[in-house]
C-alpha cells in the first residue's frame, strides 16, 4: 500500500478492530487498491462518419456512400421521419459502444463498411466496422493523425496504429467496452443484487460500458429513468457519482458489493447452521425426555424384577455415537478443504488471465505514436522520438521505459499454467475426500441405527417385563443424546474478510457523503439554470438527492418528483442534469461528462415550434458556454435549425433525395 492511503488503513483497522497488516492483506486476497487514482478529464469528439452498404427497400434502395463531418457545438440532423435520422445516432452508438440499442434491423443489414473518426481525449481515434448480414466481420480501432486516418478507410495507412481488432460482433463489443472504459478513466460498477431464498448467498453483477454509454445518449421523454438508459441496481445516482468525481466512486461499489457478497455467504451458512441445530436441539429435548422417563421407571421396578443389564448395548451404542460425530466433523472439514481448494484453483485463473492480458495491454500502449503531446498539444520533437528510441525514455513525459522481456512473460506464464494444474489436482483430490467423507457418515449412521435395532430385538428376545423396556428405553436414549450432543457445531464468528471490508465499505461510504452534499447542492442549481433556459419557466427550484432522484419545484412551491412531470418536461430536465454535470466538473475542474450528447427527436413529447426553439436556442447557448460541448440534435422540422441562430452545423439530405443516406 502507498503513503496515500495509509490513514484509511488506519481507519479500516481501527474500525475492523484489527491489525493494518490484516486490512492490506485482506485487500490484497480481493485485489482491492485503495489508493487515489490520477483522474483526468474526459472528451470525446466526434470528427467524421462514413456509412456504406446497399439499402433494400422501395425507397432510394441500392449501394449508398455517405460521409458526415461533425463540428463542436450543436449539429441538427434534419430530414422527414424513417428518413434515416435516428439511424445516424444508432450508426455511431453501434461504433463507440460496441453493441447497438435501437438500430433498426434492415437499416443494420444494408450496412457493409462504417468509418468514425473522434478525439478521444485530445487524441485522434479511428473505429473501422466491416459487416455482413447484420454481424461484424471485421472491427479495428486505430490511432493516427486526422489526415492518416482518413486515408484508412480501406487499409491501414502508413504512420497509423492498430490498437485492437475483432472479428465478430461479440469481440467488437468486448474491445470498444475495454477501450473506452481505459481511455476515459472508468471502471465497472459492480452491484450486490440479494438471492431469492435466505438460504443461498446474493450475485455481484457488473456493469461497463454499455451502461455508461446511456448518459451520452438519454433516452426519450416517455422515459421516467433520469440518468442513463437504466434504472435498475440504482445505476443513474452511481454514474452520477462517477461523473462528479465523487472519491472512488466506483471503487466504494466494488468493495461494498463484495463486503456484500461475503455477509451473504456467511449469513447463509448462518442460518442453515441454526436450522440444522434447531432440529438437532428439538431431537435433543426428546431424547433427554425419554431418558429420563426411562431412568424414573427403572428406579421404580428396581427392586421389584431384577433383570439382565443392557451395559454392553448401551456401550455399542455411545461408541457408534461418537464414529456419527467424528464423521461429521470429517464431512464438514472436507468440504470446507474443498471450498477452500476451488478459491485456489479460481484465484490461479485470474492470475493467469491477468498475466495475460497485462502482456496484451503491454504490447497494446507500446504501439501508440502519438504526434502531440495529449494535454497541450505541443508537437513531439524528432530530438525526444531519437531519445524514446535510443535511450527508451518516452517521447512525451520522459520517463524511462521499462520494457518487459519475452522470456520473463513466457516463464512466469509458465509458472501461472504449473500453479493451476497444481491447484486443479488439489481440487479434484478434494472431491474425492470429500465424497468419501459422506460415504463413511452414512456407514457410522448406519452403524448407530443398527445398534438401535440390535437393543430393540433385545428387548423383544429377553423376557417381556418393564424393567427391560425401561432399560431398552434408557440405552436408546442415552445413546442418542450423546451423539447429538456430539453433533451440535457452535455458533462462528464472521470471517475477517466480512468485518474488514464492511468497515471499509462504510467508511468509503462516509467519505462519498462528505463531499455529496455540496456537489449536488451545485449540480441541482446548474439543472435549474439550464432547465428555465431550456423552456421550462415556472421552475422554482431543483433538489438533486443523494437516492438519485429529483424533486423539482414550480407553480407556487409545488413540489412534484421527476418522474412525476410531463414527457416534455422530463426531456428538458434529463438533458439539464446531463449538461450540469459537465458544467460541474469544468467549475470544480474535475474527471467528468466527457461531453458528447446524441439527443432524438427533439420536437417529440409535447416539445412543439416555438418550445422546441427555445429548447434548441438554450442546447447552442449552454454548448457555447462549455468549451468541448457537442451536441446532435434529430429532428423533422428542417426550419429548426435556420429558426435558432448559434447552430454549429446542419446535416440534410442531399439535393433530390429525402433520406440521409
Amino acid at each position: 500500500m502507498s503513503e496515500a492511503s495509509t490513514t484509511l488503513i488506519e481507519r479500516i483497522a481501527s474500525a475492523a478492530e484489527c491489525s493494518q497488516e490484516i486490512v492490506e492483506q485482506t485487500l490484497n486476497d480481493y485485489g482491492l487498491n485503495l489508493t487515489t487514482s490520477n483522474r483526468r478529464r474526459r472528451s470525446i469528439r466526434l470528427d467524421r462518419l462514413r456509412v456504406r452498404g446497399d439499402k433494400a427497400g422501395a425507397v432510394e434502395a441500392g449501394a449508398f456512400d455517405e460521409t458526415f463531418d461533425f463540428g463542436l457545438g450543436v449539429t441538427v440532423i434534419a430530414a422527414d421521419n424513417l428518413r434515416g435520422k435516428t439511424s445516424i445516432l444508432e450508426v455511431l452508438t453501434l461504433v463507440l459502444r460496441g453493441e447497438p440499442r435501437n438500430l433498426q434491423a434492415d437499416v443494420l443489414s444494408w450496412l457493409k463498411e462504417v468509418s468514425l473518426d473522434v478525439h478521444i481525449n485530445g487524441q485522434p481515434i479511428g473505429f473501422r466496422l466491416s459487416l455482413d448480414t447484420s454481424e461484424v466481420t471485421e472491427g479495428r480501432i486505430l490511432a493516427g493523425t486526422i489526415a492518416d486516418l482518413a486515408a484508412s478507410d480501406d487499409s491501414i495507412a502508413a504512420g497509423t496504429t492498430e490498437l485492437a481488432s475483432a472479428q465478430s460482433s461479440d469481440e467488437w463489443a468486448e474491445q470498444v467496452g475495454a477501450f473506452m472504459m481505459t481511455q476515459l478513466g472508468l471502471e465497472e460498477m459492480q452491484v450486490f443484487n440479494r438471492a431469492r431464498n435466505d438460504d443461498e448467498a446474493g450475485i455481484i453483477k457488473s456493469h461497463g460500458w454499455p451502461a455508461y454509454f446511456g448518459v451520452l445518449y438519454p433516452p426519450s421523454g416517455a422515459d421516467t429513468i433520469l440518468l442513463g438508459s437504466t434504472a435498475g441496481d440504482q445505476l443513474p445516482v452511481r454514474m452520477m457519482q462517477v461523473f462528479l468525481d465523487m472519491p472512488e466512486a466506483t471503487r466504494s461499489m466494488r468493495v461494498r458489493a463484495l463486503a456484500q457478497r461475503l455477509d451473504s455467504e456467511f449469513k447463509a451458512e448462518q442460518r442453515r447452521g441454526r436450522d440444522t441445530n434447531t432440529a438437532i436441539a428439538k431431537q435433543l429435548q426428546d431424547a433427554r425426555d425419554r431418558s429420563a422417563s426411562a431412568e424414573t421407571r427403572l428406579e421404580a421396578l428396581s427392586n421389584q424384577i431384577p433383570a439382565e443389564s443392557l451395559q454392553d448395548l448401551i456401550g455399542l451404542a455411545a461408541d457408534a455415537g461418537a464414529r456419527v460425530a467424528a464423521a461429521r466433523q470429517a464431512v464438514e472439514a472436507a468440504a470446507t478443504a474443498f471450498g477452500d481448494a476451488q478459491i485456489a484453483r479460481v484465484a490461479d485463473e485470474k492470475a493467469l488471465n491477468g498475466l495475460r492480458e497485462s502482456k496484451a495491454a503491454s504490447a497494446l500502449f507500446h504501439g501508440l505514436n502519438p504526434q502531440f503531446c495529449p494535454r497541450c498539444e505541443t508537437p513531439i520533437s524528432a530530438q525526444r522520438r531519437s531519445r524514446e528510441h535510443d535511450d527508451h525514455h518516452c517521447a512525451v513525459c520522459d520517463t524511462t521505459l521499462h520494457l518487459d522481456e519475452e522470456d520473463d512473460y513466457a516463464e512466469r506464464e509458465t509458472q501461472a499454467i504449473e500453479a493451476l494444474a497444481a491447484t486443479r489436482a488439489a481440487e479434484k483430490a478434494l472431491d474425492a475426500a470429500k465424497n468419501k467423507s459422506h460415504y463413511d457418515f452414512s456407514a457410522a449412521q448406519d452403524d448407530l441405527n443398527s445398534v438401535d435395532g440390535r437393543i430393540a430385538q433385545a428387548q423383544s428376545v429377553r423376557q417381556m417385563t418393564e424393567r427391560i423396556e425401561a432399560e431398552h428405553e434408557f440405552a436408546a436414549a442415552t445413546a442418542v443424546v450423546e451423539a447429538l450432543q456430539a453433533m451440535t457445531p457452535e455458533e462462528a464468528e464472521p470471517p475477517v474478510s466480512v468485518v474488514v471490508l464492511s468497515a471499509a465499505s462504510e467508511i468509503l461510504k462516509d467519505e462519498i457523503a462528505q463531499v455529496s452534499a455540496a456537489l449536488y447542492s451545485d449540480l441541482s442549481d446548474a439543472t435549474r439554470d439550464l432547465a428555465l433556459a431550456f423552456g421550462i419557466s415556472e421552475l422554482e427550484s431543483i433538489k438533486i438527492k443523494g437516492n438519485g432522484n429529483m424533486d423539482v419545484t414550480k407553480g407556487g412551491g409545488a413540489r412534484s418528483s421527476f418522474s412525476s412531470q410531463s414527457p416534455g418536461e422530463r426531456l428538458r430536465l434529463r438533458y439539464a442534469l446531463v449538461v450540469a454535470l459537465l458544467r460541474t466538473a469544468r467549475t470544480r475542474d474535475i474527471a467528468g461528462h466527457p461531453g458528447l450528447l446524441l439527443l432524438d427527436s427533439l420536437k417529440a413529447e409535447e416539445v412543439q415550434d416555438d418550445h422546441a426553439q427555445t429548447l434548441l436556442q438554450g442546447l447552442v447557448t449552454a454548448a457555447a458556454e462549455e468549451p468541448g460541448l457537442q451536441i446532435l440534435v434529430t429532428t423533422a422540422d428542417k426550419s429548426l435549425a435556420a429558426a435558432v441562430s448559434g447552430v454549429s452545423g446542419t446535416i440534410e439530405p442531399k439535393p433530390n433525395r429525402t433520406t440521409l443516406f
